[in-house]
C-alpha cells in the first residue's frame, strides 16, 4: 500500500489524522512513514522513501506492539543503521506509554534538587511538553525540552532555550515557582500549560479540554516515572 498526501498544517496536528493509516500499515508490516516539509510550507506524508539528501521526519512502526517511534530531522543517508540507537518519541496503541527515565537524568536530578521539585514531575513535564526533544518548537514558539516561551525564558535567565541544561534548569525553576504560588500540584501543572491568568480566573484548572488532558497526562506520566525511580 502506498500513499502520498500533501497537507498545509502543523505536523503535530496531522500525526493524529494519519494515525489510522499508521496503524493499518504497522499491521500490514509496512515500516516507515516519512513527513517531508515542502518549500511552499506544505507537509507531505508518504511511505515512499524521500530522495537522497532530502530531510524528513521518519515514523518507524513496530508492528508487533502496534507502536511508532519518531526520528526527527534526519536525511535518508543519515538514517542508515542508526535507528535502533536513537532516543525517539513513541506512540503506543494500546498499552502503557514508554518512558525515558535515563535521558538527561543527571541534569534533571540536579535541577529538581536545586529547586525542590519532585524529579518524577520534572520528567513528566518534559515528556508531555517535548517528548525529550531538545530542538522542539511549538506552533506558538515555545522552545526546547520544557517548551519555554521566549518571554518566560528571559524571565528565568535562560539565554539558549535549546541548551538542554539551561532549558531544564529554567523550566524546573518555573515549575517550582508555580508550585510555591498555588501550593497545589494540579493547579501548578495547569498553569504550566495554560498560564497563570486562566488558573487565577477560574480558581483552579481552567475549563480548556487541552489543559485538562495535559494535567491528566502529566499526572499519569509522573506516576510511571515515580514507580521507576522509587522501585
Amino acid at each position: 500500500m502506498r500513499f502520498n498526501r500533501i497537507l498545509a498544517r502543523p505536523v503535530g496536528t496531522f500525526i493524529v489524522l494519519v494515525l489510522p493509516w499508521l496503524v493499518e500499515m504497522a499491521q500490514a508490516g509496512e515500516a516507515h512513514i516519512y513527513v517531508i516539509h515542502q518549500d511552499d510550507g506544505s507537509v507531505r506524508f508518504t511511505n515512499k522513501p524521500p530522495k537522497d539528501g532530502e530531510r524528513a521526519e521518519v515514523f518507524t512502526s513496530r508492528a508487533a506492539g502496534g507502536s511508532f517511534r519518531r526520528i526527527t530531522g534526519m536525511t535518508t543517508r543519515q538514517l542508515g543503521d542508526s535507528r535502533a540507537s536513537l532516543k525517539s518519541t513513541y506512540f503506543r496503541i494500546p498499552g502503557r506509554q514508554r518512558i525515558y527515565p535515563q535521558l538527561y537524568a543527571e541534569v534533571i536530578d540536579e535541577a529538581a534538587e536545586l529547586h525542590d521539585v519532585d524529579p518524577a514531575l520534572v520528567r513528566a513535564v518534559i515528556h508531555a511538553e517535548s517528548a525529550f526533544n531538545p530542538r522542539a518548537v511549538s506552533p506558538k514558539g515555545a522552545r526546547g525540552l520544557m517548551q519555554l516561551m521566549p518571554g518566560t525564558a528571559r524571565m528565568l535567565g535562560v539565554r539558549n532555550a535549546f541548551s538542554p541544561a539551561s532549558n531544564i534548569h529554567g523550566g524546573t525553576k518555573y515549575l517550582s515557582q508555580l508550585l510555591r504560588r498555588y501550593r497545589n500540584e494540579i493547579y501548578a501543572i495547569a498553569a504550566y500549560n495554560a498560564g497563570e491568568v486562566p488558573v487565577d480566573r477560574y480558581n483552579g484548572v481552567p475549563p480548556y479540554s487541552e489543559t485538562r488532558e495535559y494535567v491528566r497526562r502529566v499526572l499519569r506520566l509522573k506516576k510511571q516515572y515515580s514507580l521507576h525511580l522509587n522501585g
